[in-house]
Protein backbone atom coordinates (compact mmCIF):
# COMPACT_ATOMS: atom_id res chain seq x y z
CA UNK A 1 0.00 0.00 0.00
CA UNK A 2 1.52 3.32 -1.13
CA UNK A 3 2.24 5.87 1.97
CA UNK A 4 0.96 9.23 1.43
CA UNK A 5 3.53 12.18 1.09
CA UNK A 6 3.80 13.74 4.43
CA UNK A 7 3.18 17.36 2.78
CA UNK A 8 0.06 15.77 0.92
CA UNK A 9 -1.03 14.55 4.72
CA UNK A 10 -0.52 17.54 6.17
CA UNK A 11 -3.19 19.46 3.49
CA UNK A 12 -5.59 17.01 4.19
CA UNK A 13 -5.24 17.60 7.89
CA UNK A 14 -5.57 21.52 7.51
CA UNK A 15 -8.23 20.85 5.32
CA UNK A 16 -10.59 19.09 8.00
CA UNK A 17 -9.65 21.60 10.68
CA UNK A 18 -10.50 24.43 8.41
CA UNK A 19 -14.14 23.04 7.77
CA UNK A 20 -14.17 21.94 11.48
CA UNK A 21 -13.43 25.93 12.23
CA UNK A 22 -16.33 27.08 9.52
CA UNK A 23 -18.40 24.27 11.10
CA UNK A 24 -17.57 25.56 14.93
CA UNK A 25 -18.14 29.12 14.48
CA UNK A 26 -21.03 28.82 12.28
CA UNK A 27 -22.98 26.69 15.86
CA UNK A 28 -21.45 27.81 18.53
CA UNK A 29 -23.82 29.95 19.79
CA UNK A 30 -26.40 27.56 19.43
CA UNK A 31 -24.05 24.58 21.13
CA UNK A 32 -23.48 26.73 23.71
CA UNK A 33 -26.74 27.39 25.05
CA UNK A 34 -27.96 24.02 24.22
CA UNK A 35 -24.56 22.54 26.43
CA UNK A 36 -25.06 22.59 29.86
CA UNK A 37 -23.03 25.28 31.81
CA UNK A 38 -19.67 23.80 32.49
CA UNK A 39 -19.25 23.18 29.35
CA UNK A 40 -19.68 26.43 27.87
CA UNK A 41 -16.14 27.84 28.47
CA UNK A 42 -14.44 24.71 26.82
CA UNK A 43 -16.47 25.35 24.02
CA UNK A 44 -15.99 29.34 24.00
CA UNK A 45 -11.50 28.37 23.95
CA UNK A 46 -12.03 25.43 21.43
CA UNK A 47 -11.75 27.32 18.31
CA UNK A 48 -8.45 28.48 20.23
CA UNK A 49 -7.40 25.03 20.19
CA UNK A 50 -8.65 24.03 16.72
CA UNK A 51 -6.31 26.79 15.63
CA UNK A 52 -3.18 25.55 17.32
CA UNK A 53 -3.40 22.36 15.38
CA UNK A 54 -3.58 24.32 12.48
CA UNK A 55 -0.16 26.03 14.08
CA UNK A 56 1.10 22.66 13.96
CA UNK A 57 0.85 21.49 10.81
CA UNK A 58 1.62 25.07 9.14
CA UNK A 59 4.52 25.16 10.68
CA UNK A 60 5.61 21.74 9.54
CA UNK A 61 5.22 22.66 5.63
CA UNK A 62 7.27 24.62 3.36
CA UNK A 63 6.13 28.06 2.73
CA UNK A 64 5.07 28.89 -0.82
CA UNK A 65 6.87 32.11 -2.03
CA UNK A 66 3.04 33.31 -2.97
CA UNK A 67 2.47 33.79 0.96
CA UNK A 68 6.40 34.45 1.55
CA UNK A 69 5.59 38.50 2.51
CA UNK A 70 2.57 37.75 4.39
CA UNK A 71 4.48 35.28 6.55
CA UNK A 72 6.96 37.91 7.11
CA UNK A 73 4.61 40.88 8.02
CA UNK A 74 3.08 38.48 10.76
CA UNK A 75 6.54 37.75 11.55
CA UNK A 76 7.38 41.33 12.23
CA UNK A 77 3.88 41.51 14.38
CA UNK A 78 4.72 39.35 16.42
CA UNK A 79 8.24 40.99 17.19
CA UNK A 80 6.87 44.86 17.83
CA UNK A 81 4.14 43.41 19.85
CA UNK A 82 6.51 42.47 22.67
CA UNK A 83 6.50 45.46 24.27
CA UNK A 84 2.79 45.10 24.66
CA UNK A 85 2.92 41.72 25.65
CA UNK A 86 5.33 43.02 28.10
CA UNK A 87 2.97 45.91 29.74
CA UNK A 88 0.20 43.38 29.86
CA UNK A 89 2.29 40.84 31.88
CA UNK A 90 3.03 43.39 34.70
CA UNK A 91 -0.46 43.66 35.45
CA UNK A 92 -1.46 40.31 35.24
CA UNK A 93 0.48 37.32 33.28
CA UNK A 94 -2.12 35.60 32.71
CA UNK A 95 -4.28 38.29 30.47
CA UNK A 96 -0.89 38.61 28.56
CA UNK A 97 -1.03 34.86 26.93
CA UNK A 98 -5.02 35.79 26.56
CA UNK A 99 -4.85 39.44 25.02
CA UNK A 100 -1.75 38.23 22.92
CA UNK A 101 -4.06 35.73 21.40
CA UNK A 102 -6.51 38.04 20.42
CA UNK A 103 -3.84 39.82 18.52
CA UNK A 104 -1.46 36.62 16.88
CA UNK A 105 -3.18 33.18 17.35
CA UNK A 106 -5.38 33.77 14.28
CA UNK A 107 -3.56 35.12 11.38
CA UNK A 108 -2.68 31.38 11.51
CA UNK A 109 -6.07 30.44 9.71
CA UNK A 110 -4.90 32.66 6.89
CA UNK A 111 -2.06 30.63 6.05
CA UNK A 112 -3.89 27.06 6.66
CA UNK A 113 -6.03 28.07 4.37
CA UNK A 114 -3.52 28.64 1.81
CA UNK A 115 -1.43 25.78 2.41
CA UNK A 116 -4.69 23.28 2.65
CA UNK A 117 -5.74 23.85 -0.78
CA UNK A 118 -2.35 24.99 -2.32
CA UNK A 119 -1.78 21.58 -4.25
CA UNK A 120 -5.30 20.77 -4.89
CA UNK A 121 -7.40 20.94 -7.76
CA UNK A 122 -10.03 23.58 -8.29
CA UNK A 123 -12.45 21.27 -8.15
CA UNK A 124 -11.79 20.67 -4.70
CA UNK A 125 -11.43 24.09 -3.49
CA UNK A 126 -14.94 24.52 -5.31
CA UNK A 127 -16.34 22.00 -3.34
CA UNK A 128 -15.45 23.58 0.10
CA UNK A 129 -16.90 26.89 -1.08
CA UNK A 130 -19.97 25.25 -1.83
CA UNK A 131 -20.67 22.87 0.70
CA UNK A 132 -19.50 26.73 3.12
CA UNK A 133 -22.44 28.67 0.99
CA UNK A 134 -24.90 25.36 2.34
CA UNK A 135 -24.64 27.09 6.04
CA UNK A 136 -26.74 29.78 4.74
CA UNK A 137 -29.61 27.80 4.68
CA UNK A 138 -30.06 26.26 8.37
CA UNK A 139 -29.27 29.51 9.49
CA UNK A 140 -31.64 31.23 7.72
CA UNK A 141 -34.28 28.86 8.99
CA UNK A 142 -33.36 29.10 12.73
CA UNK A 143 -33.43 32.68 12.49
CA UNK A 144 -36.78 32.93 10.59
CA UNK A 145 -38.09 30.25 13.71
CA UNK A 146 -36.51 32.63 15.84
CA UNK A 147 -37.88 35.61 14.92
CA UNK A 148 -41.32 33.72 16.16
CA UNK A 149 -40.71 32.60 18.83
CA UNK A 150 -41.31 34.55 22.38
CA UNK A 151 -38.57 36.59 23.74
CA UNK A 152 -38.08 34.09 26.80
CA UNK A 153 -37.06 30.92 24.64
CA UNK A 154 -33.85 29.54 24.98
CA UNK A 155 -33.19 30.06 21.29
CA UNK A 156 -33.68 33.78 22.20
CA UNK A 157 -31.24 33.93 25.42
CA UNK A 158 -27.77 34.81 25.22
CA UNK A 159 -24.95 31.97 25.88
CA UNK A 160 -25.51 33.07 29.85
CA UNK A 161 -28.98 32.56 29.58
CA UNK A 162 -29.63 36.22 29.93
CA UNK A 163 -32.96 38.13 27.71
CA UNK A 164 -32.01 39.97 24.97
CA UNK A 165 -34.91 41.64 24.95
CA UNK A 166 -33.49 44.99 25.30
CA UNK A 167 -32.04 44.30 22.04
CA UNK A 168 -35.14 44.03 20.13
CA UNK A 169 -36.37 47.17 17.72
CA UNK A 170 -40.14 48.12 16.50
CA UNK A 171 -41.26 45.12 19.54
CA UNK A 172 -38.80 42.59 16.59
CA UNK A 173 -35.88 40.67 18.38
CA UNK A 174 -33.00 41.37 16.73
CA UNK A 175 -31.83 36.92 16.25
CA UNK A 176 -28.82 35.66 16.36
CA UNK A 177 -29.54 32.40 14.70
CA UNK A 178 -26.71 29.79 15.77
CA UNK A 179 -24.34 32.44 16.65
CA UNK A 180 -23.63 33.53 20.33
CA UNK A 181 -24.19 37.48 19.46
CA UNK A 182 -25.31 39.22 16.22
CA UNK A 183 -22.34 40.81 15.66
CA UNK A 184 -21.13 37.46 15.32
CA UNK A 185 -23.85 36.18 13.00
CA UNK A 186 -23.06 39.54 11.02
CA UNK A 187 -19.53 38.57 10.21
CA UNK A 188 -20.61 35.21 9.03
CA UNK A 189 -23.23 36.91 6.66
CA UNK A 190 -20.64 39.40 5.26
CA UNK A 191 -18.37 36.42 4.62
CA UNK A 192 -21.22 34.81 3.04
CA UNK A 193 -21.22 36.56 0.26
CA UNK A 194 -18.29 35.86 -1.20
CA UNK A 195 -18.56 32.39 -0.21
CA UNK A 196 -21.89 32.28 -1.98
CA UNK A 197 -20.56 33.70 -5.38
CA UNK A 198 -17.50 31.30 -5.67
CA UNK A 199 -19.84 28.66 -4.81
CA UNK A 200 -22.49 29.64 -7.74
CA UNK A 201 -19.49 29.54 -10.27
CA UNK A 202 -20.26 27.28 -12.42
CA UNK A 203 -23.72 27.07 -11.72
CA UNK A 204 -25.27 25.68 -14.94
CA UNK A 205 -22.87 22.60 -15.23
CA UNK A 206 -23.61 21.72 -11.38
CA UNK A 207 -26.38 18.79 -10.87
CA UNK A 208 -30.25 19.71 -10.52
CA UNK A 209 -30.03 19.57 -6.75
CA UNK A 210 -27.46 22.08 -6.60
CA UNK A 211 -28.82 24.13 -8.60
CA UNK A 212 -32.15 24.13 -7.01
CA UNK A 213 -29.81 24.80 -3.84
CA UNK A 214 -27.95 27.45 -5.53
CA UNK A 215 -31.54 29.63 -5.97
CA UNK A 216 -32.37 29.50 -2.58
CA UNK A 217 -28.77 30.96 -1.24
CA UNK A 218 -30.16 34.31 -2.40
CA UNK A 219 -33.41 34.81 -0.62
CA UNK A 220 -32.13 33.06 2.14
CA UNK A 221 -28.58 35.47 2.50
CA UNK A 222 -31.41 38.55 2.30
CA UNK A 223 -33.53 36.79 4.81
CA UNK A 224 -30.68 36.25 7.00
CA UNK A 225 -28.73 40.14 6.83
CA UNK A 226 -32.60 41.94 7.44
CA UNK A 227 -33.91 39.78 9.93
CA UNK A 228 -31.60 40.30 12.37
CA UNK A 229 -31.48 44.13 12.17
CA UNK A 230 -28.27 44.72 12.26
CA UNK A 231 -26.37 47.48 9.97
CA UNK A 232 -23.03 45.40 10.35
CA UNK A 233 -25.49 42.80 8.05
CA UNK A 234 -26.97 45.13 5.33
CA UNK A 235 -25.24 47.98 4.91
CA UNK A 236 -21.70 45.74 5.18
CA UNK A 237 -22.90 43.74 2.48
CA UNK A 238 -23.80 46.85 0.00
CA UNK A 239 -20.03 48.47 0.98
CA UNK A 240 -18.67 45.19 -0.16
CA UNK A 241 -21.26 44.82 -3.87
CA UNK A 242 -19.76 48.44 -4.31
CA UNK A 243 -16.53 47.81 -3.63
CA UNK A 244 -16.05 44.33 -5.84
CA UNK A 245 -17.62 46.36 -8.74
CA UNK A 246 -15.01 49.61 -8.11
CA UNK A 247 -12.43 46.35 -7.86
CA UNK A 248 -13.30 44.73 -11.03
CA UNK A 249 -13.58 48.40 -12.61
CA UNK A 250 -10.18 48.74 -12.24
CA UNK A 251 -9.18 45.41 -14.01
CA UNK A 252 -10.93 46.75 -17.29
CA UNK A 253 -12.88 43.81 -17.48
CA UNK A 254 -16.24 45.14 -18.33
CA UNK A 255 -18.15 41.92 -18.70
CA UNK A 256 -17.40 41.37 -15.13
CA UNK A 257 -18.96 44.58 -14.16
CA UNK A 258 -21.89 43.86 -15.72
CA UNK A 259 -22.19 40.41 -13.61
CA UNK A 260 -21.64 42.55 -10.51
CA UNK A 261 -24.62 44.76 -11.49
CA UNK A 262 -26.72 42.11 -12.12
CA UNK A 263 -26.04 40.78 -8.35
CA UNK A 264 -26.74 43.74 -6.93
CA UNK A 265 -30.07 44.35 -9.00
CA UNK A 266 -30.81 40.73 -7.92
CA UNK A 267 -30.50 41.55 -4.43
CA UNK A 268 -32.31 44.10 -5.13
CA UNK A 269 -35.31 42.84 -6.07
CA UNK A 270 -35.03 39.91 -3.38
CA UNK A 271 -35.07 42.50 -0.95
CA UNK A 272 -38.37 44.03 -2.33
CA UNK A 273 -39.76 40.60 -2.20
CA UNK A 274 -38.74 39.88 0.97
CA UNK A 275 -40.24 43.10 2.42
CA UNK A 276 -43.78 42.33 0.40
CA UNK A 277 -43.91 39.19 1.30
CA UNK A 278 -42.51 38.89 5.05
CA UNK A 279 -42.79 42.64 6.51
CA UNK A 280 -42.12 41.05 9.75
CA UNK A 281 -38.77 39.99 8.73
CA UNK A 282 -37.97 43.83 7.71
CA UNK A 283 -39.53 45.07 10.91
CA UNK A 284 -36.57 45.68 12.49
CA UNK A 285 -34.22 47.06 10.15
CA UNK A 286 -36.89 49.32 9.24
CA UNK A 287 -37.30 50.70 12.34
CA UNK A 288 -33.46 51.56 13.11
CA UNK A 289 -33.34 53.36 9.85
CA UNK A 290 -36.16 55.46 9.94
CA UNK A 291 -38.12 53.60 7.71
CA UNK A 292 -35.65 52.76 5.04
CA UNK A 293 -34.54 49.75 4.11
CA UNK A 294 -31.67 50.38 1.35
CA UNK A 295 -29.35 53.35 2.20
CA UNK A 296 -26.66 55.14 4.89
CA UNK A 297 -28.86 57.44 7.18
CA UNK A 298 -26.96 60.15 9.33
CA UNK A 299 -26.82 58.00 12.26
CA UNK A 300 -25.05 55.18 10.12
CA UNK A 301 -22.63 57.62 8.45
CA UNK A 302 -21.96 59.44 12.04
CA UNK A 303 -21.03 55.82 13.62
CA UNK A 304 -19.02 54.77 10.59
CA UNK A 305 -16.85 58.18 11.30
CA UNK A 306 -17.10 57.87 14.85
CA UNK A 307 -15.38 54.40 14.75
CA UNK A 308 -12.03 56.38 14.34
CA UNK A 309 -12.79 59.48 16.09
CA UNK A 310 -14.78 58.81 18.95
CA UNK A 311 -11.93 57.84 21.86
CA UNK A 312 -11.66 56.92 25.57
CA UNK A 313 -12.73 59.97 26.84
CA UNK A 314 -10.94 60.66 29.83
CA UNK A 315 -7.26 61.73 28.23
CA UNK A 316 -5.17 60.36 31.34
CA UNK A 317 -6.48 56.20 29.73
CA UNK A 318 -4.56 57.13 26.47
CA UNK A 319 -0.70 56.86 27.01
CA UNK A 320 2.13 55.07 24.38
CA UNK A 321 1.44 51.37 25.38
CA UNK A 322 -2.13 51.47 26.77
CA UNK A 323 -3.51 49.38 29.64
CA UNK A 324 -3.10 46.30 28.69
CA UNK A 325 -3.93 43.58 25.84
CA UNK A 326 -7.50 42.01 25.56
CA UNK A 327 -9.21 43.89 28.35
CA UNK A 328 -11.56 44.62 26.06
CA UNK A 329 -12.57 41.22 24.61
CA UNK A 330 -15.28 38.78 25.14
CA UNK A 331 -14.26 36.43 27.89
CA UNK A 332 -11.36 38.73 29.63
CA UNK A 333 -12.87 39.68 33.12
CA UNK A 334 -13.49 35.79 33.44
CA UNK A 335 -9.99 34.95 33.37
CA UNK A 336 -8.41 38.48 34.97
CA UNK A 337 -9.53 40.33 38.01
CA UNK A 338 -7.24 43.10 36.60
CA UNK A 339 -9.36 43.00 33.22
CA UNK A 340 -13.24 42.35 35.36
CA UNK A 341 -11.64 45.85 36.98
CA UNK A 342 -11.78 47.94 33.95
CA UNK A 343 -14.64 46.27 32.54
CA UNK A 344 -16.62 47.42 35.29
CA UNK A 345 -16.20 50.93 34.49
CA UNK A 346 -15.01 51.07 31.12
CA UNK A 347 -16.64 50.00 27.53
CA UNK A 348 -14.41 50.80 24.66
CA UNK A 349 -17.52 50.19 21.80
CA UNK A 350 -15.67 50.68 18.89
CA UNK A 351 -12.49 48.76 17.26
CA UNK A 352 -9.98 52.21 17.14
CA UNK A 353 -10.89 53.54 20.89
CA UNK A 354 -10.30 49.41 21.82
CA UNK A 355 -6.60 49.41 20.18
CA UNK A 356 -6.09 52.82 21.62
CA UNK A 357 -6.96 51.58 25.38
CA UNK A 358 -5.65 48.33 24.96
CA UNK A 359 -1.82 48.86 23.65
CA UNK A 360 -1.69 52.79 23.22
CA UNK A 361 0.08 54.99 20.48
CA UNK A 362 2.23 52.43 20.15
CA UNK A 363 -0.66 49.50 19.13
CA UNK A 364 -2.22 51.81 17.01
CA UNK A 365 0.74 52.38 14.78
CA UNK A 366 2.03 48.56 14.67
CA UNK A 367 -1.87 46.87 14.92
CA UNK A 368 -3.08 49.13 11.84
CA UNK A 369 -0.01 49.16 10.07
CA UNK A 370 -0.07 45.20 9.66
CA UNK A 371 -3.35 45.42 9.05
CA UNK A 372 -3.17 48.04 6.39
CA UNK A 373 -0.20 45.91 4.97
CA UNK A 374 -2.19 42.90 4.84
CA UNK A 375 -5.12 44.47 2.77
CA UNK A 376 -2.57 46.28 0.38
CA UNK A 377 -0.59 42.80 -0.24
CA UNK A 378 -3.99 40.79 -1.27
CA UNK A 379 -4.99 44.08 -3.44
CA UNK A 380 -1.83 44.02 -5.12
CA UNK A 381 -2.65 40.08 -5.91
CA UNK A 382 -5.93 40.62 -7.05
CA UNK A 383 -5.15 43.15 -9.45
CA UNK A 384 -2.45 41.68 -11.04
CA UNK A 385 -3.11 37.91 -10.89
CA UNK A 386 -7.09 37.31 -10.54
CA UNK A 387 -8.28 36.09 -14.13
CA UNK A 388 -11.11 37.23 -16.01
CA UNK A 389 -12.84 33.69 -14.88
CA UNK A 390 -12.17 34.30 -11.29
CA UNK A 391 -12.66 38.26 -11.20
CA UNK A 392 -15.85 38.80 -10.35
CA UNK A 393 -16.38 36.57 -7.14
CA UNK A 394 -13.00 37.31 -6.02
CA UNK A 395 -14.05 40.90 -6.23
CA UNK A 396 -16.68 40.15 -3.65
CA UNK A 397 -13.52 38.46 -0.70
CA UNK A 398 -11.11 41.24 -1.98
CA UNK A 399 -14.04 44.03 -0.59
CA UNK A 400 -14.61 42.03 2.10
CA UNK A 401 -10.54 41.67 2.97
CA UNK A 402 -10.70 45.39 2.66
CA UNK A 403 -13.74 46.27 4.66
CA UNK A 404 -13.47 44.15 7.56
CA UNK A 405 -9.63 44.82 7.65
CA UNK A 406 -10.70 48.93 7.64
CA UNK A 407 -12.94 48.78 10.45
CA UNK A 408 -14.05 45.30 11.72
CA UNK A 409 -13.42 44.63 15.31
CA UNK A 410 -10.58 41.97 14.54
CA UNK A 411 -8.86 42.64 18.25
CA UNK A 412 -11.69 41.49 20.45
CA UNK A 413 -13.84 39.23 18.20
CA UNK A 414 -12.18 36.42 17.25
CA UNK A 415 -15.02 34.89 14.62
CA UNK A 416 -14.99 38.17 13.24
CA UNK A 417 -11.29 37.63 13.12
CA UNK A 418 -11.06 34.41 11.65
CA UNK A 419 -13.60 35.31 8.77
CA UNK A 420 -11.69 37.53 7.65
CA UNK A 421 -8.31 35.62 7.49
CA UNK A 422 -10.23 32.77 5.72
CA UNK A 423 -10.87 35.39 3.04
CA UNK A 424 -7.54 36.55 3.47
CA UNK A 425 -5.75 33.16 2.77
CA UNK A 426 -9.35 32.81 -0.19
CA UNK A 427 -7.67 36.10 -2.18
CA UNK A 428 -3.99 34.76 -2.06
CA UNK A 429 -4.89 31.42 -2.88
CA UNK A 430 -6.88 31.80 -6.04
CA UNK A 431 -4.50 34.88 -6.69
CA UNK A 432 -1.92 31.38 -7.30
CA UNK A 433 -4.61 29.08 -8.85
CA UNK A 434 -4.79 32.04 -11.67
CA UNK A 435 -1.09 32.10 -12.56
CA UNK A 436 0.01 28.19 -10.98
CA UNK A 437 1.40 26.44 -14.70
CA UNK A 438 -1.01 24.22 -16.22
CA UNK A 439 1.46 21.14 -15.84
CA UNK A 440 0.62 21.40 -12.45
CA UNK A 441 -2.88 20.84 -12.47
CA UNK A 442 -2.29 17.89 -14.93
CA UNK A 443 0.50 15.92 -12.99
CA UNK A 444 -2.62 16.12 -10.07
CA UNK A 445 -5.16 14.42 -12.56
CA UNK A 446 -2.73 11.98 -13.51
CA UNK A 447 -1.88 11.12 -10.01
CA UNK A 448 -5.62 10.73 -8.99
CA UNK A 449 -6.17 7.85 -11.83
CA UNK A 450 -5.37 4.52 -10.53
CA UNK A 451 -2.32 2.66 -12.00
CA UNK A 452 -3.17 0.43 -14.53
CA UNK A 453 -3.28 -3.50 -14.17
CA UNK A 454 -2.63 -6.04 -16.12
CA UNK A 455 -5.02 -8.42 -16.94
CA UNK A 456 -4.62 -12.22 -16.98
CA UNK A 457 -5.90 -14.38 -20.13
CA UNK A 458 -8.67 -16.22 -19.36
CA UNK A 459 -9.60 -14.91 -16.05
CA UNK A 460 -12.83 -13.34 -15.74
CA UNK A 461 -14.06 -9.92 -14.61
CA UNK A 462 -15.22 -11.15 -11.96
CA UNK A 463 -12.04 -12.82 -11.00
CA UNK A 464 -10.20 -9.79 -11.66
CA UNK A 465 -11.99 -7.78 -9.19
CA UNK A 466 -11.55 -10.17 -6.23
CA UNK A 467 -7.89 -10.44 -7.07
CA UNK A 468 -7.62 -7.24 -6.60
CA UNK A 469 -9.16 -6.98 -3.59
CA UNK A 470 -6.77 -9.91 -2.20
Amino acid sequence: MNEIPTDQLNARRLRQLIFGMVILLTFEGLARKAAPTEFRVPLFFLKDFLTLAMAFYVFRMPMAPMIQSLWGGYMAMVVLLIPSILVTAWHDPLLAIFGAKQYLLYPIVGFAMFMAFENSGRAEIHAFFRWTALLILPTALLAFIQARLPYDNWLNMSVNGESLKGFSAADELRVSSTFSFVAQYCAFLNAQIFIILIALQGWRKQSFNWRILGILFIPAIVLSCFITGSRGAVIGNMAIIFLAGMLVSMKAQVRNVFQIIAVAVVLYLAVLALHYLSPNSTAAYSARENGHLIGFSTEVRDRVVGSFLSLVQDKSLKTFLGNGLGVMSNGSDVLSSYAASWRERLWTETDFSSTLFEGGYYLVIVWYGFRLFVVLTTLRHFLSDIDVEHSASIAFCQAFVTIIGTMGTLAFQPPIAIWWWLGVGTVMLYSWKCIEPPESEEKRDEAKLPPPVKKIRGRSLYAEVIHRRK
